[in-house]
């Protein structure tokens, strides 16, 4: 049939046909019926009877099951966007709400494909968490009575409640607030008692039909269902155990639920080892039940430990456990292994041996038990002191009855002999794809969940830390079996394995040293079957010794052992050993010990070994740990990399080229590289720019995909390659000045380093930013980020305007500077500020209810003002011009004084005191008007000069009237520093705020204010009289005090 939608998005009528109709064409093969399709379905959203429709379409059975599983989907879209916000325009009304309620249930009960089934369960779940118990007060209610009516009548229909009901409590598990877990409390009794009743009828008919030779196998017969639904009722159980009580011990229902799941655990193993032929064609889901009650002791004994503790016969349930997992580790070599697969689908699906899985299980168990010993969960919750009491006795009582001294010797002893063994299974996935197994092997994480060995080490490590003084002797015996030179590889593999994880515990009591120098360096060097898998641990037991104890003397026998595992002519170094060898070295390099002059005869092979090593990569994990061991390498090697500069970058581009298009995480790996040799070597690294600067301009083109992914990294490369820049600047790194002009325009997340990047430009290369092309634009570039709401980079702005006006002053003299300062006042970076300021005075003469608050806030201020302050300072004159353009002067002085004064409380920082201590006293030199307007605020000059010299100024001997914040000696270089460290020191050393001594420089300009006004008597009568006497007193004292000059 031929049809399709005219007008796409106009709002046809909307009917059951036409709905079907349309949820078919959205999955047309044909890309305009879909687009068109969608846009419907988007269209016809705010009709009120869009979703009840699309609920109609699931139910009508005869209807097409994509056209249904569709419909299904958009209802669930639906309720994920619209249901909670019930105030939205667009949402769903509420007698709609009603309609969709009203058959929610019937979209899974009695509906024959389970995966319909299974998606209505998920809209029935998301209503419930959202609607239960405001707005819909019966769900369980309801489902309480499908339950009790179908637990003996129709399997199917029994089936369908039990998807909802799982479903339901899955999601209502999630809730964390104190409301809704209260909910599911309430109503768990009652559904816990049906379920139990359930699952018991369909146990006892499943086992009755395994069991009864005279019946025959039915894959699809009431049997099969019964396993079904008791599975489904178990997983149930295995939630509302766990969310749907708060203290579940002291329940009855919980007990006897936990002490069926020990019984039939053991029955049900039973029927696993059974030799009947029946029997294992149900393994799959005799398995299926197993793993949830495994699922349900571990999770009981992680979310309520205490619980675990006092339900009945939960140690028992260990101690059994461990006896499973004991007579599993004495086939472990002979085991498949436990694989996670994902397949597409959302959850990696983990498949293995059952025993396998279960001895696994075993072991997450026991690591739960010492965990809830040793390290119990901590809440906030109250809880009275007879709780308190009995959490205490119960972790007492595991720790007494549980671990005893036989036991956790006899569990250290099966794990480090049998569970560290490497099997032929992993050998056989090693051959079978060697970078993939390294991958896995390497990928720590999680590991331990799925799979047996990686659980071992980390038991074995809780025990070792735990239990140290009883299992110290007997695991140094272990240790010394690798003296007997007869030891076998497999043997000696698994002793190393235990050597490294106990490295941190062992290192005082072990020699380490002389096992290195006299076994592993032996070790090593083997050829032969499985030394390859001997040469990978050791390489792994090598990074977990170095950190913890490595001596000066044994660490190049170290680097020697490891550039022998990356010798790709050693047919022994499969790229398995290679790999790992070359991801560790990044431990060794990273040690605290690490000499770069030590490593440096080691260094060419190990960089080249590396490098090389990359083409043979395939696992992109492995490509970006390998790079991230040649950074380390580099950075550590500081400038003694320097002889090796040339390989590296030689190396670069091949490394580039081959990530390909996509390859941004490798290439954001090769410029931290670029940028660890820049730090390294320094201004030797000038060089290398040609290439570099490329790359750079490259990743800072807006609007592209290397933008979007190395943007960072190029921008911290570029900051870096500043920075060792010897002056002058190549025409090639000043030409990226444009480009950084460029990216300010838009403030973004990297402000901040953008920032700093023109600030390294202004130091190091003042003359070319200073001119026409540059001065206007890097002044406009650093005022956008003034008034940012980060304070560091609003202080870094301020310093590096700061610079700017100093080193336009200090290249061009009073004339750089009167440029500077038009640039200023034409771009409206001084109006805007003079604006702020006279808006902040105006704000604060406002109270009461009409109280303003002012567009900056004061630390802000404080900014503008020292920025006023290093115009002043150099030349008042040309500041007083200045504002005299901007309209009368005594009144822009009144208001502009009266903020400059009072700014002073808030001002932190002794340097930025004096600055503006320093520009407002130089004013006194000025002549009329500024004389008579500069004593008119006398008494706040008074007060300014005594707060801030209080602080600066020494009063105790040898410093009794010197100005603490003046140079004592000049400021020493150091042997890191950078061009711009030069560049900055220097304009720093020179700055009046280190040179000035401040009594003496107050008071040269008031005797001379004061001679001007006619000497002392004369300025009292007019000026001083004016003046408080506390203010001048404490003025007067200071005045008193030795001026600093020499």
């Amino acid at each position: 049939m031929n049809f399709s939608i005219e007008a796409p998005g106009a709002a046809a009528p909307l009917s059951l046909y036409e709905l079907c109709r349309t949820l078919q064409s959205a999955q047309s093969h044909d890309n305009s019926l879909r687009q068109a399709a969608t846009q419907q379905l988007s269209a016809w959203e705010k009709d009120p009877e869009y979703y009840p429709t699309l609920q109609s379409v699931f139910l009508e059975k005869h209807l097409p099951a994509e056209a249904r599983l569709m419909a299904i989907i958009q209802l669930k879209l639906g309720v994920d966007k619209y249901w909670r916000n019930v105030n939205l325009t667009d949402t769903i009304p509420q007698a709609s709400r009603q309609k969709i309620r009203d058959r929610l249930f019937q979209g899974s009960i009695g509906e024959g494909d389970r995966q319909l089934a299974l998606h209505n369960a998920l809209v029935v779940a998301k209503v419930v968490r959202i609607d239960y118990p405001t707005h819909w007060s019966s769900p369980f209610a309801d489902l309480a009575k499908i339950l009790r009516d179908s637990k003996d009548g129709d399997q199917v229909e029994l089936s369908g409640a039990l998807i909802l009901l799982l479903r339901i409590v899955k999601e209502l598990g999630t809730a964390r607030l104190r409301k809704s877990q209260s909910s599911l409390w309430a109503i768990a009794p009652e559904i816990v008692y049906i379920l139990c009743e359930i699952y018991d009828a369909r146990t006892r008919e499943w086992i009755e039909f395994l069991t009864d030779s005279r019946v025959d196998v039915d894959y699809e017969g009431p049997g099969l269902l019964a396993m079904e639904n008791s599975l489904d009722t178990i997983k149930i159980l295995r939630r509302l155990l766990l969310v749907g009580y708060e203290f579940p011990h002291i329940h009855t229902d919980v007990q006897q639920v936990w002490t069926v799941s020990q019984t039939h655990f053991a029955q049900f193993l039973g029927y696993i080892n059974s030799d009947s032929e029946k029997i294992k064609c149900y393994h799959d889901l005799l398995g299926k039940h197993l793993m949830q009650f495994t699922k349900l002791h571990i999770e009981m004994s992680v979310e309520h430990p205490v619980s675990f503790a006092l339900l009945p016969n939960s140690l028992d349930l260990v101690r059994a456990y461990w006896d499973l997992t004991a007579r599993f580790a004495e086939i472990y070599n002979e085991s498949d292994g436990i694989r996670q697969e994902s397949s597409g689908e959302a959850k990696a699906k983990t498949e293995g041996p059952l025993m396998e899985r279960l001895a696994l299980k075993g072991l997450l168990l026991l690591r739960s038990c010492v965990s809830m010993v040793f390290n119990p969960k901590q809440s906030i919750r109250y809880r009275s002191k007879s709780m308190i009491e009995e959490q205490r006795q119960a972790m007492n009582n595991v720790k007494k009855e549980l671990f005893k001294d036989e036991l956790v010797i006899q569990i250290a002893h099966v794990i480090i002999t049998r569970l560290f063994i490497f099997r032929k299974a992993d050998l056989d996935a090693w051959e079978e794809d060697p970078q993939e197994w390294e991958q896995q092997e390497d990928s720590h994480g999680v590991a331990y969940e799925w799979e047996v060995r990686p659980c071992a080490e980390k038991l074995f490590l809780d025990l070792l830390i735990h239990f140290k003084r009883l299992l110290l002797e007997p695991l140094l015996a272990y240790f010394n079996t690798i003296q007997n030179p007869d030891t076998d590889v497999v043997t000696r593999e698994a002793v190393y394995t235990a050597m490294g994880l106990a490295a941190p515990m062992v290192n005082e009591q072990f020699d380490f040293e002389t096992v290195l120098k006299t076994i592993i360096v032996n070790d090593a060097q083997r050829t032969g079957p499985l030394c390859q898998v001997l040469r990978r641990r050791i390489a792994i037991l090598l990074s977990q010794w170095v950190p913890v104890k490595a001596s000066k003397e044994s660490r190049p026998l170290i680097y020697e052992i490891f550039r022998h595992f990356l010798n790709p002519n050693d047919p022994s170094n499969d790229i398995v050993v290679r790999i790992t060898t070359a991801r560790l070295f990044k431990v060794v390099f990273d040690e605290f010990g690490f000499e770069g002059e030590m490593f440096t005869p080691f260094a060419s092979d190990v960089l080249t070994q590396l490098i090389n090593l990359l083409p043979e990569v395939e696992v992109d994990e492995a490509k970006l740990a390998i790079l991230e061991s040649t950074r380390m390498l580099i950075q550590r090697m500081e400038t003694h990399v320097s002889q090796f500069g040339d390989m590296i970058m030689d190396a670069i581009p091949a490394i580039w080229q081959s990530a390909g298009e996509l390859g941004f995480m490798m290439k954001q790996s090769v410029l931290a590289i670029i940028q660890s040799l820049v730090m390294s070597m320094r201004t030797e690294s000038q060089r290398y720019q040609p290439m570099i600067l490329p790359l750079i301009a490259e990743a800072s083109q807006e609007n592209t995909e290397l933008y979007i992914y190395l943007i960072e990294e190029a921008l911290d490369l570029w900051s870096n390659v500043l920075h060792q820049s010897q002056p002058p600047l190549s025409p090639e790194l000043l030409s990226l000045a444009d480009t950084v002009l460029r990216l300010l325009r838009n403030p973004g997340d990297h402000t901040f380093t953008l920032t700093s990047i023109l600030g390294c430009y202004v130091i190091l290369a003042p003359e070319q930013m200073l001119e026409d092309l540059y001065r206007a634009p890097t002044l406009i570039a650093l005022w956008s980020s003034i008034e940012s709401k980060n304070r560091e980079l609003v202080n870094v702005t301020a310093r590096y305007i700061d610079a700017f006006i100093r080193l336009a002053h200090e290249l061009g003299g009073q004339d750089g500077l009167r440029i500077v300062v038009g640039d200023m006042m034409t771009t409206g970076i001084i109006p805007t500020m003079l604006e702020n300021i006279h808006d902040h005075f105006e704000a604060r003469q406002t109270t009461g209810p009409k109280k303003r608050e002012a567009r900056v806030k004061t630390p802000t201020l404080i900014e503008y003002f020292t920025i006023l302050s290093r115009i002043a300072v150099i030349d008042p004159t040309m500041f007083i011009e200045m504002l005299a353009t901007r309209g009368p002067l005594g009144e822009i002085w009144g208001w502009l004084s009266s903020e400059w004064f009072a700014t002073f409380d808030s001002m932190a920082d002794h340097t930025t005191q004096k600055l503006n201590l320093l520009a407002l006293t130089r004013f006194l030199e000025l002549t009329q008007p500024m004389e008579d307007l500069v004593l008119q605020k006398i008494q706040d000059y008074f007060s300014m000069w005594t707060m801030v010299m209080l602080q600066i100024i020494g009063d105790s001997s040898p410093d009794v009237g010197v100005d603490l914040l003046v140079f004592s000696t000049e400021p020493e270089p150091t042997e890191w520093d950078t061009p711009k460290d030069v560049r900055e020191r220097s304009l720093f050393s020179t700055d009046p705020v280190k040179r000035v001594q401040s009594l003496q420089f107050v008071k040269e300009r008031i005797d001379s204010l004061v001679s001007r006004v006619g000497g002392p008597q004369s300025f009292q009568e007019k000026w001083g009289v004016n003046v408080d006497k506390e203010i001048l007193s404490g003025f007067e004292a200071l005045v008193a005090l030795p001026s600093g000059e020499t």
